[in-house]
Order: C-alpha cells, then sequence, then structure tokens
C-alpha cells in the first residue's frame, strides 16, 4: 500500500493506523453470506484461507447472520453455523491477516425480495433482530486480536433510508460498546454504500470508527450479463475517459468527505463480472486500483472465486493478468 494518508481527525491514531495498514484485500464472496453455505457454488474451503494469506493483507468475510439466527426479536445465533465461523476468522487471524466480519444480504430490511432459502420474519422484530445479532458478536468476539474489524451492515438501501439507517446504526453502535468499548466499527452510507450518499451518514462521536464505502462505477460494464441485472447487456468494453471518470468522480467525492469529516475511508467492494472480456476486466481493475491507492484508501476487492472471483477454483490458481492488476 502506499505511503499517502488519509484524514484521520475524527478518530484515534489507533484506527487511523489500521484504516491504513487494512491494505489491499478480498472478499470471501457467495460463501457464507449465501442462505445456506453452498446454495451459490461455493464453500469456504480452508485451503482458500492460506491461498489469500500469501497473497493479501485483508479478508473480508461477507455472513448472513440473519438467516441463522432465530427469528424472534433476541435473534439466538444458531451455534453450529457460529462455530463454522469462528473457525474461519481464527484461522485467518492466525495468518496474522486483518479480517472484516460483517452482517450480509439483510433482504427483509430493505424491501427486497428474499433469496430462496432466506426466511421472513415479522416486521417489528427487524431492526432489533440486527442490534441483537451484535450484541451476541461482541460478546462472542471480545477476546479476540485488534485486527478484526466488525462491520455493521453491508449496502444499506431501499426502504431503510438514510434517516431509518442513522437512527438504526446509532443503536447498534451502542449495543457494540456495551460490550467491547475500543473494537473498531465499519459502517457505510446508504445506496448501497455509495460514496454519494457520504452526506447523509450521521456519525456518533466515536473515535474508533471506519466508514465503508463500495463502487462498481461504471455499473453497464461491471455487472454486464449479470442476471439480477438484465438492462445491462454483455459487450461493454472498459475503459474509456467517461468511464474512467464515472469511476474516478465518486472516489473523489468520498476523499472530499474524508477532508471535511476526519473519518478513515475503506473501499469494501469493487470488481467485474466475468461476463466481461478480460483485457476490460484487467484494465478497469487496474485503473480502479491506482485511483483508491492514490489517495490512500485500502480496498477489498470483490471476489474470491465466484462470479466476480480472482482465483480459478477448478485450475487452483490466481487468474492471470487478473492477479496482477491486483498487486502487481
Amino acid at each position: 500500500m502506499v505511503g499517502v494518508r488519509q484524514a484521520c481527525h475524527a478518530v484515534s491514531a489507533e484506527t487511523c493506523t489500521l484504516a491504513h495498514n487494512l491494505g489491499r484485500g478480498i472478499n470471501f464472496g457467495n460463501m457464507l453470506e449465501a442462505p445456506r453455505e453452498g446454495d451459490w457454488g461455493i464453500r469456504l474451503d480452508p485451503a482458500y484461507i492460506h491461498v489469500v494469506a500469501e497473497k493479501f493483507t485483508t479478508a473480508r468475510v461477507p455472513v448472513r447472520w440473519t438467516n441463522h439466527a432465530a427469528p424472534t426479536a433476541d435473534a439466538k445465533i444458531d451455534e453450529f453455523f457460529a462455530n463454522r465461523v469462528d473457525k474461519a476468522l481464527d484461522a485467518l487471524l492466525a495468518k496474522n491477516m486483518y479480517v472484516i466480519l460483517n452482517t450480509h444480504h439483510y433482504s427483509q430490511l430493505f424491501g427486497d425480495k428474499l433469496h430462496p432459502n432466506e426466511f421472513a420474519v415479522d416486521p417489528a422484530v427487524l431492526e432489533v433482530r440486527l442490534v441483537n445479532i451484535w450484541r451476541q458478536l461482541a460478546q462472542r468476539y471480545k477476546g479476540r486480536s485488534k485486527n478484526l474489524v466488525f462491520e455493521l451492515l453491508n449496502e444499506p438501501h431501499g426502504t431503510l433510508t438514510s434517516d431509518a439507517w442513522n437512527s438504526l446504526l446509532s443503536k447498534v453502535i451502542s449495543a457494540v460498546r456495551e460490550v467491547d468499548t475500543t473494537r473498531t466499527l465499519m459502517v457505510g452510507p446508504t445506496e448501497w454504500n455509495h460514496p454519494k450518499d457520504l452526506y447523509k451518514l450521521q456519525l456518533p462521536a466515536d473515535p474508533n470508527l471506519i466508514v465503508s464505502i463500495h463502487s462498481y462505477d461504471p455499473f453497464e460494464f461491471t455487472h454486464q450479463g449479470a442476471s439480477w441485472t438484465p438492462q445491462f447487456p454483455k459487450g461493454v468494453v472498459c475503459c474509456s475517459a467517461k468511464q474512467k471518470q464515472t469511476l474516478t468522480s465518486g472516489i473523489e467525492t468520498a476523499v472530499k468527505w474524508n477532508k471535511a469529516k476526519g473519518y478513515p475511508l475503506h473501499l469494501g467492494e469493487f470488481g467485474s463480472l466475468d461476463s466481461a472480456d478480460m483485457a476490460s476486466r484487467v484494465a478497469y481493475t487496474r485503473m480502479a486500483r491506482d485511483i483508491l491507492e492514490k489517495h490512500g484508501i485500502g480496498w477489498t476487492y470483490w471476489e474470491f472465486g465466484a462470479g466476480f472471483g480472482a482465483y480459478d477454483r477448478i485450475q487452483l490458481k490466481w487468474i492471470e493478468p487478473l492477479r496482477g492488476a491486483l498487486l502487481d
């Protein structure tokens, strides 16, 4: 990671250093955030942890806790599933990696259609379940390394408006702080963590916060051919001056916000689907990486070994030259 540092006047020196040290990372995507592990064609194989640790500083571990917790307000987490997550986190931490653990895909909270095998709950308990899930996780992982970061909710959007998210976020942070007063927490704005909604995000005076943003701009390139975005057909190449400006403008919005507010940023997701041509994927990936590192923003690429992946799970090797665009 380059030496440039972000503005950090709203947080502690330790949190500022941690945000910088997150550096280059990757997401263990489509694994533990599927409704059931394996539903989306990939499981978290322990061998992947060694493969990732050899190349990256940080691992982001998306988890759909809400589908592995009681549907009632207390949201008691399933112990069998939690033990599965424990092993993954501990194996990553044992490699001296930074680890970002989140809650991912709480579809009903956003007003989204439920995924197959995802269950609905009484709307009256939607928000309190998230609070109680984090109260449990804070207690469960209180003794873990400070390299473990809690990301409180992935990509708030839809019916979870900015006002609603700010209110819920305050409650979730308070629940964690009742148990763990110094753990670094990661939070992001609405509109799927897009930088354009940063100005709507209201944060408490907490010295241990990092703000997560996501960017898949230009979206018509990164999501071409995806089953969930049929409006973006295949065949879009990258990267024109206009496409670069689309990506750059969002990041520059975030940089201006960082300088004004003093909370360090982390880009939790960027990537392109494998329906795009490889030359364009490589050009996009290197472009995004260069822009981020110019501003000292750490990142976690989306993702390891599924549709956006940088690793070939059949041939058991990194996909070149995509790996090179991320790391060389």
